[in-house]
């Protein structure tokens, strides 16, 4: 335990207590992956009905639990009447305040039920992969989802709960990391609720009820016509986010083709003649205008692969309190 500190956000003074532990470092995603008995923890985040969908697999393919987590819809029903609320009061006074937060106390109220909820539930999905015995956490990779145009209460809500995705990803990397070294990793989401986990091939989803043909997003149910896999839907997105770590490090890797080397060739020295390449080409000089590269500011090739003093380039790449089940 180290020294305690006294840090102020806001109004309020905090009382921060720093501890070390010292763990092992854990073998690399790809080293793991490599046993047969590695446990992987993959994560369908949602935005209704349940938030997050754990699934605890072996690379050999052996399901061994899933958790459903998270009451989704109370979740956004409560965000949205916060926003409507907020919509309602700015269109009775019809002005907002330059440099001046309106409606403080609501938008207040929405980013610490936000942040109550992310903070549930990474923790719940980090408890639920150590009771498991996982060491490696996967989620999908949700850079770029976009919400839909509507009314405001309505696009700001999916906005949000988009944020609170990232929330929870952020939140549940540095507790798997502190709870034992658990390493966290994302996966491309293409196609992950349209395949089935067992042959890969596209699935039916429906709602209980519902003709068992087509895909309407959002439903609960899926089913392979395939395999005849019959499961939840987000729990079958769960495994194929895991299957699709280890298919990616274990399919071989392919080689890049080589480009086509087109270089002038050049004189021998004891000619003692130089010959431009405009002098050797067959169809006539080239164009000033397009030859870039002879201007101070233009964008040729050769002045882009050379530093300052003609030194190669290096081959380094830059580089509510609420409680839902």
């Amino acid at each position: 335990m180290g020294s305690p500190q006294l840090v102020r956000k806001g109004d309020r003074w905090w009382l921060h207590t720093p501890i070390e532990k010292t763990f092992e470092a854990p073998a690399k995603v790809i080293e793991q992956l490599t046993v047969a008995d590695t446990r992987i923890c993959a994560v369908d985040l949602n935005l209704d009905h349940h938030l997050a969908v754990c699934s605890v697999q072996t690379v050999d393919g052996t399901i061994l639990a899933t958790s459903f987590i998270g009451n989704g819809t109370a979740v956004a029903g409560c965000r949205k009447k916060l926003l409507g609320r907020i919509a309602r009061n700015r269109s009775q006074t019809g002005i907002i305040a330059e440099n001046e937060q309106d409606n403080a106390d609501l938008w207040a109220k929405i980013r610490h039920v936000d942040e109550q909820i992310a903070h549930l539930v990474s923790s719940r999905i980090v408890q639920f992969a150590t009771k498991h015995g996982a060491s490696i956490l996967v989620f999908e990779h949700l850079g770029n989802l976009r919400p839909e145009q509507g009314k405001y209460s309505h696009r700001g809500n999916t906005k949000r709960a988009y944020w609170m995705k990232g929330r929870i990803f952020r939140y549940s990397k540095y507790k798997a990391w502190n709870v034992g070294g658990i390493i966290t990793a994302r996966v491309n989401p293409r196609n992950t609720s349209r395949e089935c986990h067992r042959c890969h091939g596209l699935v039916v989803r429906y709602n209980q009820g519902q003709p068992q043909e087509g895909y309407t997003p959002g439903a609960a149910l899926c089913f392979c016509p395939q395999c005849q896999m019959r499961d939840h839907a987000d729990r079958n997105a769960s495994l194929r986010v895991g299957q699709r770590l280890i298919e990616r490090t274990q399919a071989p890797l392919k080689e890049k083709p080589h480009a086509l080397v087109r270089r002038a060739k050049r004189e021998p020295k004891g000619s003692g003649v130089g010959i431009s390449q405009d002098a050797k080409r067959q169809m006539g000089p080239s164009i000033p205008a397009v030859r870039r590269g002879d201007h101070a500011n233009g964008h040729g090739t050769a002045q882009r692969g050379r530093r300052r003093m003609g030194a190669p380039l290096s081959d380094i790449a830059s580089q509510l309190r609420i409680h839902f089940e």
